[in-house]
């Protein structure tokens, strides 16, 4: 074994006079001086065996090898590697994640409950393990994959990957958080394996040494060093996660370390006690393609006579509604100018609309990167944009809404190139501002906009949860005027794109998508309430897309997630 692994391995012999060469040289003369002897030794002692005697004590000593070979390996399978990702006998299996969280979940119930009461909240993806752990649990609670603010009531809440971005809203500021590996799998470089990759690791014996020492030892060390992968268990890919959360007023009540920890009040939304209990007075549309129906709307305008501009933005579409959601005109189809034209009046999932004086349309084409013009009818007028980093004013990454503004201005928001756009009324550029940061008129993901009466632009800062206000000078510029935190916006989830409205009093409406929800601010940020939850019927949402206020200052909402438009009127602050 020494004199093979010496030639074959990583650093074969006589290959130099510096140390580590030098030191390989000797280990493989050694070993190559020992196998010698020990093969003379061998001979002498068989020299008067016949060939069928050497034959039966070859085949018993290989079979002793591959019986201790085959103990071990099954040794470390059943009693080392049973729980980890590195063991090839076992393809898709549970990590030892969910048995330590059902182990701290239980200690609690047992502390709090005096039993296995406690509420555990879990979800589609953690249901697996949890629906046989959770078995005695007699205050389990399934909420599938779409968690709200109702799960709040839940001590413990269990979450798997996919609907990370959904629990925060639920969870706010008042549940601390553990992350576990939930399900892992064998490395599985052997995907898309071909004659160069096999030949490389025949020929490279660093490469064949670390193949070696994941055979024997499963040991992935070496192995991730040349592949430059991190291989430890923390990191581990493939692997599925989970959460587990604990409301910090059940952690506190926990602590017996001979004092009693500082209360804490526990808050995860400072807006809650605030709700207004209101039912939408008009509904309009339903999922489907037909003119009147929606695939996923989200921004809307309202026009200077009333009637509603909708993106209809998963049916790559334009429509145009009364006040009573009659269908006046509809007018777009897909096109991807990636893969070749995309002429005016063709789109590729609009976000944004906007409305100007005089009644043109403008529409952010998002994944088309462009803003397209159109006449109150829905007749092509112009367009401007492609795909770009900012590089000039019309280079856009993806531009999510689009305002146009009493005084002639159209103002994007170029939502991946983190900064805001200005042009006239035909696309010329007027100024920009923005870039990456946390710093006054510094953004991270912008997307909603809203102009008020007296001149002051809002922009949803998405990213860094906040909404930043700009006072539009003489000079055409936009300078920082204000902000505020908003307590929501978690997650970085496609869906979360919040959009803005501003009505005549000055009061800002914001949505706050995966907390099916809309927010409203007075002019100086400060919260005033809130309505709506997840819901199917005509008091919520199944996930807010754009904003827009009427003559009457009664609130339009596209409902994304139910593929309708909800109208609002309030009661006063």
């Amino acid at each position: 074994m020494g004199v093979t692994g010496s030639l074959f391995g990583p650093h074969p012999p006589f290959q130099g006079k510096e140390l580590e060469q030098l030191r390989a040289t000797s280990t493989f003369v050694l070993a190559l001086i020992g196998a010698i002897a020990s093969a003379g030794g061998i001979a002498y002692l068989i020299k008067n065996w016949t060939t069928g005697m050497l034959g039966r004590i070859l085949t018993l000593t290989v079979f002793c090898f591959l019986g201790i070979l085959t103990a071990r390996v099954a040794f470390t399978a059943s009693y080392i590697n049973y729980d980890n990702a590195n063991e090839l006998l076992v393809y898709a299996h549970s990590a030892s994640g969910p048995k330590i969280a059902l182990a701290q979940i239980e200690e609690i119930s047992r502390r709090t409950t005096g039993d296995l009461a406690i509420k555990v909240a879990y979800d589609n993806e953690t249901t697996y393990p949890y629906w046989w752990y959770l078995r005695n649990y007699t205050n389990q609670d399934y909420y599938d994959q779409s968690p709200t603010r109702a799960q709040r009531d839940a001590p413990i809440i269990l979450v798997g990957e996919g609907n990370f971005a959904k629990i925060e809203p639920v969870i706010g500021q008042a549940y601390n958080r553990f992350d576990y590996i939930r399900l892992w799998w064998p490395n599985q470089d052997y995907f898309d394996l071909t004659w160069e990759r096999i030949t490389d690791a025949v020929l490279d014996p660093q490469m064949r040494s670390a193949l070696f020492q994941i055979w024997l030892n499963r040991d992935y060390t070496l192995y991730g060093q040349l592949t430059e992968k991190d291989m430890s268990f923390p990191n581990w890919y493939p692997s599925s996660r989970m959460r587990l959360y604990i409301r910090k007023d059940i952690a506190n009540s926990l602590w017996n370390y001979g004092v009693t920890a500082a209360e804490e009040e526990v808050v995860a939304d400072p807006y809650e006690g605030k709700q207004l209990a209101i039912n939408a007075d008009q509904v309009i549309g339903g999922p489907g393609s037909a003119p009147g129906q929606f695939q996923r709307p989200r921004g809307l305008a309202v026009a200077p006579d009333g009637s509603l501009y909708i993106a209809d933005t998963d049916n790559h579409r334009i429509q145009h509604l009364d006040a009573q959601g009659n269908v006046l005109q509809t007018w777009g189809s897909f096109a991807d100018i990636s893969k070749g034209e995309a002429p005016g009046g063709t789109f590729y999932e609009p976000w944004g609309i906007g409305v100007g004086p005089d009644g043109s349309v403008y529409v952010a084409d998002t994944w088309n990167h462009r803003i397209q013009k159109f006449s109150p009818q829905g007749e092509f007028i112009s367009m401007w944009g492609y795909f770009g980093q900012g590089e000039v004013p019309e280079a856009f990454w993806g531009p999510r809404d689009v305002l146009a503004t009493q005084d002639g201005k159209v103002i994007v928001t170029d939502t991946g190139n983190k900064r805001v756009v200005i042009f006239d009324k035909d696309g010329n550029p007027i100024t920009e501002f923005g870039e990456p940061g946390l710093e006054a008129g510094q953004f991270d993901e912008p997307v909603g906009s809203a102009y008020s009466r007296e001149g002051v632009l809002y922009i949803a800062d998405t990213w860094n949860q906040r909404i930043q206000s700009f006072l539009a000078a003489s000079d055409n510029t936009f300078q920082p005027l204000n902000s505020w935190d908003v307590v929501g916006w978690y997650g970085q989830s496609l869906d979360n794109k919040p959009y803005l409205a501003v009505d005549s009093q000055g009061y800002i409406y914001a949505a706050d998508p995966e907390g099916y929800r809309v927010l409203q601010f007075n002019s100086q940020g400060e919260f005033v309430r809130y309505w709506g939850d997840l819901s199917t019927g005509t008091d919520g949402f199944g996930l807010v897309g754009g904003i827009a206020v009427d003559a009457q200052d009664g609130i339009w909402v596209s409902d994304t997630g139910n593929s309708r438009i909800l109208h609002f009127t309030l009661p006063a602050p």
